[in-house]
């Protein structure tokens, strides 16, 4: 996955609010903010509309593995504007050419209210990143994917793993790298043979990802796992194990 998602809200603490748009954009620490040259604007309905499960699969009744459906969720108007926005895991440093994904995020809402605009300050909030893994002992897992959400359960998503020995032993490019498992043509063909590498690698198996999202956030988190494929669809499985808080 290239992108990550948090939620932001705004507080109608006045009456008379028509509408707030949030803008923002993200340059490397240090920098202010070229709107001119990169802005993105969503609006924020009160209330607001709430997107879960963005990524990931599941496997169905018949032990198909399918896309996981997004759940879209209406909430109330409670006077909370809410919006699911977008960020890079990366961005290139112009000045360098090189990729980072330690980077500021700028931010302001604009506000109209009883027929005039308004601007909040700007915010800017450092993006960081954390690994996280999980140690397989036994040796039975096929995948393994951090499902995780900052600040609350609001924005869940998926982050696939990767096992650092696959990558040692069958390359940084290989086809079989857990990430691409999502745009692959044949994802049962894909499952087996991933599968049959995994056991050739030794135990335990580790498998490593990387969260991210502003410094100190709150980061709720559990594993989105499932065994080794398998031709009997019956043997076939998947769940979510633990549950974790911890901060970036």
């Amino acid at each position: 996955m290239f992108s990550f998602y948090m939620k932001k809200s705004f507080v109608d603490t006045v009456p008379g609010i028509e509408l707030v748009n949030i803008h923002y954009t993200w340059t490397p620490l240090g920098q202010m903010p070229n709107w001119e040259a990169h802005r993105e604007t969503r609006a924020m309905p009160r209330g607001g509309t709430l997107v879960r499960g963005m990524g990931g699969t599941t496997i169905d009744e018949s032990g198909e593995v399918r896309q996981t459906q997004q759940e879209v969720i209406e909430l109330p108007d409670d006077g909370v504007r809410r919006k699911i926005i977008k960020l890079p895991n990366e961005i290139q440093d112009p000045e360098t050419g090189r990729y980072t994904d330690n980077y500021a995020f700028h931010h302001y809402f604009e506000i109209f209210r009883d027929g005039r605009r308004e601007l909040s300050p700007l915010f800017t909030e450092e993006i960081v990143s954390k690994e996280v893994e999980y140690v397989d002992y036994r040796g039975d897992l096929g995948g393994m994917c951090i499902y995780w959400s900052i600040y609350d359960w609001d924005a869940p998503q998926y982050q696939p793993t990767e096992e650092p020995n696959f990558i040692a032993r069958y390359g940084e490019d290989s086809p079989y790298r857990s990430y691409k498992f999502y745009g692959c043509a044949d994802m049962e063909e894909f499952s087996r043979i991933r599968s049959e590498m995994l056991k050739a690698l030794p135990l335990p198996r580790r498998f490593v990802g990387r969260i991210r999202g502003p410094k100190g956030a709150v980061v709720h988190q559990r594993w989105h796992v499932g065994g080794m494929w398998t031709p009997n669809r019956a043997d076939r499985w998947e769940d979510y194990w633990g549950y974790v808080v911890h901060n970036l």
